[in-house]
């Protein structure tokens, strides 16, 4: 069973992995600044038993801004066509801004998504003691009104492609010596792309925009995720220094009836970190389902 890209259309041109595969379709929705490589790790395994696709959300990886909007809202829309495209309803699978937009997706068009797999999801801040510093750096730079945009080029201009990615990777997990090299391959192939696309910092400081409503205000997220319908699978690290594992705890209050699952020792990224893991919880989550 082999991964190949291909492009679609959706709505635009979507660039998309295709890792093949029989049964209910499962859409992976990679994270901000990431890409449908996220899902290299776990997406043949879940091929076994579903038709699993991972696209490239609009002005991410390989695919340009459609209609020159890289916000969530429209990216809940692009994960809608990709459903249309492949025959729905499909399981969604959302990492950190991907949960976000996999949760829109699934109260948008209740229709079209069948279950709904949130991992480390972009959430409301539970406790501002909690957060660590350097996780406000990254997520508050693009929100500042003009300079943010010149702290994210001057930032490019000062380190490599190489040294970014590994910084990145660094902060993502809670022990990067658990990361494989194809992971760090395909992340560092996209960061040099993202180094010639000129839309690339105006999708990030959208999509960073986009999320903030949610995350800042715990009302309208807690009405948002009590309108999902769906059987519902909530992963968590419980060393993720960006989205903290008290966000996941308060979303298991807010839904007792989701299945929520903590990865000890394990960061953001769990299906880079510890796909085996991942996949277990998964896979476990199914099979009571069934």
């Amino acid at each position: 069973m082999s991964m190949y890209r291909t492009t679609i259309d959706a709505g635009g041109k979507v660039s998309v992995l295709d890792y093949g595969g029989s049964g209910p379709l499962i859409v992976c929705v990679h994270g901000l600044e990431g890409s449908a490589y996220n899902w290299n790790l776990v997406g043949p395994h879940l091929a076994e038993t579903h038709r699993v696709v991972a696209p490239d959300l609009s002005g991410f990886g390989y695919t340009d801004p459609i209609d020159d909007d890289s916000t969530v809202e429209r990216n809940a829309q692009l994960v809608a066509d990709v459903i249309d495209y492949y025959g729905g309803p499909a399981i969604l699978v959302g990492n950190s801004m991907g949960g976000l937009i996999s949760i829109l997706a699934a109260e948008r068009y209740p229709d079209k998504v069948s279950r709904v797999v949130l991992v480390d999801p972009a959430a409301p801040v539970f406790s501002w003691a909690s957060v660590v510093p350097s996780a406000v750096a990254r997520l508050s730079v693009p929100l500042i009104p003009f300079v943010g945009r010149r702290l994210i080029e001057a930032y490019k201009q000062k380190i490599t492609p190489e040294a970014g990615v590994r910084e990145a990777l660094d902060f993502v997990t809670a022990d990067i010596s658990r990361i494989a090299p194809s992971v760090y391959d395909a992340a560092l192939e996209i960061a040099q792309l993202r180094r010639l696309q000129p839309w690339a910092t105006n999708a990030l400081i959208q999509a960073t925009n986009s999320i903030a409503p949610y995350v800042l205000r715990k009302g309208r997220f807690a009405t948002l995720i009590h309108k999902l319908s769906q059987p519902t699978l909530l992963i968590h690290g419980t060393q993720d220094e960006l989205i903290h594992v008290e966000a996941a705890t308060w979303m298991s209050l807010q839904r007792p009836d989701w299945t929520v699952a903590y990865l000890e020792g394990v960061g953001h990224v769990p299906m880079l970190e510890v796909p085996d893991r991942f996949l277990s919880v998964f896979d476990a989550w199914e099979e009571a389902l069934a």
